[in-house]
């Protein structure tokens, strides 16, 4: 099998990590997880409730960076082959796009987020771990913060790197809690002792730290996240595929059971020209096979009883038909499926992904 062009046994740099890397805990991950479905589902509430078509823009991509976010960090907690994400971003964009994400969880907590400090043109690299991190320590704080009080987050420019220095109003960490707090346990009701731990491994992992400063004052928690600084200034790439009719023209079969994926994907590519129906069973995929398809996309759970059998059976009726198997498997595809004609686009997938797939005409 071939994926995206590239040999199927060449290891990126994600799969040549350690086993003990912190992103590949999964304890930690559903964690992280847990924090990206909360703000995510925090935008939805508030679109619910109305919102005007500049808020509402910017909503949506909140929810789709949220989204990405759950997505990326389950895809590697399972151990699945992706490049880590290594873009660097202007420290300033990082804690920007952090506080306005966390704006309604900040609102729901009554609490005012205050940036301060600041180093103009600094770039941070592993900018999406700098940003999980951040978003631990900030929500940590939400959780302990009274109602009417503030959480401040200083930028310092540090000679050793960048430092985000989080404080709140709150009870505040005794000197002998640290190892508690950094070891797994939670002095919060309904804590699972989850956040800070893995925050500190993710940042030690990336060369910096995450640490509690002891200010000698009766209240609030202060916590310091170190972090190195970029060498070279990069260029990110676009978020998302625009919609356009880069499909124009191109028969796509859908074999999916999930009837939420199954509409995604017949809304997604009919949107970008392509004419699409989907079989859902078997029995359905037999019945549509003998049509022509220039391309299909295959789930492997309708047809997991005779995997070959239906790749044969699509060829029968379309001998240059594109197999696309969209699955969620998290090591490879089954034995039977190692054919270079055969691609794998791995779930959860963004559309981009299987849009980039189909117009490729060697898919």
């Amino acid at each position: 099998m071939r994926r995206e062009g590239d040999d199927a046994r060449r290891l990126d740099r994600w799969s040549e990590l350690p086993p003990g890397d912190p992103h590949r805990d999964v304890t930690g991950a559903l964690h992280d997880v847990s924090n990206a479905l909360t703000v995510l589902l925090g935008w939805v509430s508030e679109v619910r409730a109305g919102v005007s078509p500049a808020d509402l823009n910017r909503a949506m991509a909140i929810i789709e960076d949220r989204a990405r976010s759950a997505r990326d960090l389950a895809r590697r907690a399972i151990g699945a082959h992706d490049a880590v994400d290594e873009r660097e971003r202007p420290v300033g964009a990082v804690v920007g796009d952090v506080v306005e994400a966390l704006s309604v969880e900040a609102q729901r907590a009554r609490v005012k987020v205050v940036v301060t400090g600041g180093t103009a043109g600094t770039r941070l690299p592993l900018a999406a771990d700098a940003s999980q991190v951040l978003t631990n320590v900030v929500m940590n704080a939400f959780a302990w913060a009274p109602p009417g009080t503030r959480v401040a987050i200083d930028v310092v420019d540090d000679p050793s790197g960048i430092a985000l220095v989080v404080t709140d109003e709150g009870p505040g960490v005794a000197p002998g809690q640290v190892d508690r707090i950094f070891g797994g346990v939670s002095n919060r009701e309904g804590g699972a002792g989850v956040g800070l731990k893995h925050a500190r491994a993710v940042a030690r992992a990336a060369g910096g730290d995450l640490s509690i400063v002891h200010r000698g004052e009766p209240s609030g928690a202060c916590f310091r996240i170190d972090w190195p600084r970029s060498a070279i200034a990069s260029t990110e790439g676009p978020v998302s595929t625009a919609r356009s009719a880069v499909l124009a023209g191109k028969r796509v079969l859908v074999v999916e059971d999930d009837i939420g994926v199954a509409m995604l994907l017949e809304t997604a590519l009919g949107a970008r020209g392509a004419k699409v129906v989907v079989a859902r069973t078997a029995a359905e995929l037999e019945l549509l096979a003998a049509e022509e398809h220039d391309a299909a996309l295959v789930d492997l759970s309708p047809i997991a009883h005779d995997v070959q059998g239906a790749i044969d059976m699509l060829r029968r009726g379309s001998p240059r038909v594109a197999i696309v198997f969209i699955s969620g498997s998290s090591v490879r595809l089954p034995d039977v499926l190692e054919d270079e004609r055969i691609r794998w686009v791995r779930k959860p997938f963004e559309v981009k992904e299987i849009v980039a797939a189909l117009a490729d005409g060697d898919a």
